[in-house]
């Protein structure tokens, strides 16, 4: 559960904030598992949704002016086989964590956890479109900061 929170919070003490308080809850709030999905997705689910409402208690989430712009960029060239030798899956994480919110927390939730764009939007109160861009944004920064990475070895 730790890794979930790090994916969404941008430091380690938030993060560990978030577990607190999910443990909390998963506890509390055991009696309402109904057995309809697996332990681990049902308590990912609320790490996952403890994280959102902090980010979003936190982060005024900026709309991006150029949100259909970018929604409408092209993914080729972006998910092309990268030449950023082996990087380890905490280095990796460490330039995610370093993404600004509005981007790492649409990544973490298309990426990783599966969902589509109607659901992030839905969560996150944005639009489908807002959703896509903040994706491709999180997919152009990243990839920059990891062509840097590569460029300086």
């Amino acid at each position: 559960m730790m890794g979930i929170c790090l994916r969404y919070m941008n430091n380690e003490e938030d993060a560990k904030d978030i577990l607190q308080d999910g443990f909390v809850k998963v506890f509390t709030q055991i009696e309402s598992f109904q057995f309809k999905s697996s332990l681990y997705t049902w308590m990912s689910r609320i790490f996952v949704n403890l994280s959102i409402n902090k980010l979003k208690r936190g982060v005024s989430y900026v709309q991006l002016e150029d949100d259909q712009e970018l929604a409408d960029t092209s993914m080729t060239e972006l998910d092309a086989q990268p030449s950023w030798g082996t990087l380890t899956r905490d280095e990796v994480l460490m330039h995610v964590q370093e993404l600004p919110d509005i981007y790492r927390v649409v990544l973490n939730m298309y990426a990783v956890d599966g969902l589509s764009h109607a659901e992030i939007a839905d969560a996150l109160d944005i639009s489908v479109g807002s959703s896509k861009s903040r994706l491709s944004r999180a997919r152009v920064i990243l990839k920059e900061r990891l062509n840097n990475l590569s460029n300086n070895a």
